[in-house]
């Protein structure tokens, strides 16, 4: 019997003494930082455009490089060249002008039904 009750006394006494540490909310020390491995990724941030803003604040503020800036304005511009580009060519080829005048001679007549 004093086996059981020292025992008892002793599962009784460990229960009462870890019972707050389980309690207490865990807080990780900020001077730790979390561990990382090779394939581990952060929490995906579900948010909003509000959120972005700060969370690129580098980008905001343009302290970014600005080659993919400078890369989007030039397909822009290739874009622009490679859909008119040909178009004013042919009409300089065929009439010696890029473009031609307002009110100009044309190749359709009225009467040429």
């Amino acid at each position: 019997m004093p086996l059981l009750r020292n025992a008892a006394r002793l599962a009784s006494s460990s229960l009462r003494a870890a019972a707050p540490m389980s309690t207490r909310p865990c807080v990780r020390s900020l001077s730790l930082p979390a561990s990382r491995g090779f394939v581990t990724r952060s929490l995906p941030r579900m948010g909003h455009n509000l959120e972005d803003h700060y969370d690129f604040a580098e980008f905001m503020c343009k302290m970014h490089s600005p080659l993919g800036e400078y890369l989007i304005w030039a397909v822009i511009f290739s874009t622009f060249l490679v859909t008119f580009g040909p178009l004013l060519h042919s009409n300089y080829y065929f009439t010696g002008r890029f473009l031609p005048k307002d009110q100009g001679n044309s190749q359709l007549c009225d009467d040429s039904w």
